[in-house]
């Protein structure tokens, strides 16, 4: 099955630079002329996260519950994988899957290394009603080729498949499949600055048409009882810069739907809003909203993208407001 990227988190750079620039009104010290190179931030830790969770996903729904003999020949290791071990099992008796990541092979612009291993603590299946399994991030690490930087994870999310069935059974039996996602991990930078962040959340795939008609959507777990005062969040943790408290709000679900007619998609992001709030001290409401559906006719010089949610979105519009100052840019997916 091709894998639909789920990455929720598409604050990039901005959410850094915000912080970066409110530390800056603080500091006495004079500006000085730097080389600008590329700067860790708060989208990275959720990046690889999500990547690693959609290797898992494929492994579980191609190769363990491949359905068919054609399936499973079909199956080819996540890229960055050299080997999955299942010797060992879990105090639930359960196997114990662990893709050992090697860094000898690229993926596109980076490398990646250590373990990610996964097993399930309920259920007699991943795609029983109920199943649940644990995602463990060990060590690993993902390194962009193009400046060296990395991030490394360590830590492990939880999903309850709620409803049953592998997600490819949403096309082949029009079925409806909800995970629901628990965690939390620590994100580990090159420069060994470590933050924390958890996961709420809960995935839905969907079909109205075959694989033509493939549908996921990305919402904020509405069941959370430690942060009820905001039961849209998905995402709490901490940011790169300045060690700040963030909270991240699904306001609307982030919805990828194929505009191909077979399994290798497109899978393009028609609609999506999110917040991040972050908590400064002495600024006040700080926060960065981004919303997804946009079409951005980019190459003609056009500098207003159009909200149309189809098959032709290429774009989100991100609207920062420190303090009394407001300012929206657009930014290609």
């Amino acid at each position: 099955m091709k894998k639909i990227t789920t990455t929720v988190l598409v604050f990039i750079t901005v959410i850094s630079g915000i912080l970066i620039g409110c530390q800056k009104k603080d500091s006495t010290t004079p500006a000085t002329t730097t080389t600008q190179t590329a700067k860790p931030n708060d989208q990275q830790g959720s990046t690889e996260a999500d990547g690693a969770i959609s290797d898992v996903n494929d492994f579980i729904n191609n190769k363990v519950g491949g359905g068919s003999t054609m399936r499973i020949n079909a199956y080819a290791l996540p890229c960055g994988v050299v080997s999955i071990d299942s010797s060992t099992t879990n105090s639930y008796g359960k196997k114990v899957y662990t893709m050992q990541y090697g860094n000898q092979t690229p993926c596109g612009y980076k490398k990646k290394s250590g373990q990610v291993a996964f097993a399930l603590s309920n259920g007699t299946g991943f795609n029983t009603v109920g199943a649940v399994f644990t995602i463990t991030f060990t060590n690993y690490m993902v390194q962009s080729e193009a400046d060296g930087s990395t991030v490394t994870l360590n830590g492990s999310i939880v999903i309850t498949n709620t409803t049953g069935y592998y997600i490819w059974e949403a096309v082949t039996s029009s079925k409806t499949i909800i995970h629901k996602l628990r965690g939390s991990f620590n994100v580990t930078y090159s420069d060994n600055t470590i933050r924390s962040r958890s996961y709420y959340q809960k995935r839905t795939w969907t079909s109205s048409n075959s694989w033509a008609g493939l549908t996921l959507k990305v919402a904020g777990d509405t069941l959370i009882s430690s942060v009820s005062a905001a039961d849209s969040i998905s995402e709490i943790g901490k940011t790169y810069a300045g060690n700040y408290d963030y909270q991240t709000m699904i306001i609307n679900d982030f919805t990828w739907s194929n505009c191909g007619t077979t399994y290798t998609g497109p899978y393009v992001l028609k609609s999506a809003k999110a917040r991040l709030n972050v908590t400064i001290p002495n600024f006040s409401p700080t926060y960065v909203d981004v919303e997804g559906g946009y079409y951005w006719n980019y190459s003609s010089g056009s500098t207003t993208p159009t909200l149309v949610g189809d098959c032709t979105t290429n774009a989100y519009m991100i609207t920062t407001v420190i303090g009394t100052t407001t300012t929206t840019v657009y930014q290609l997916y």
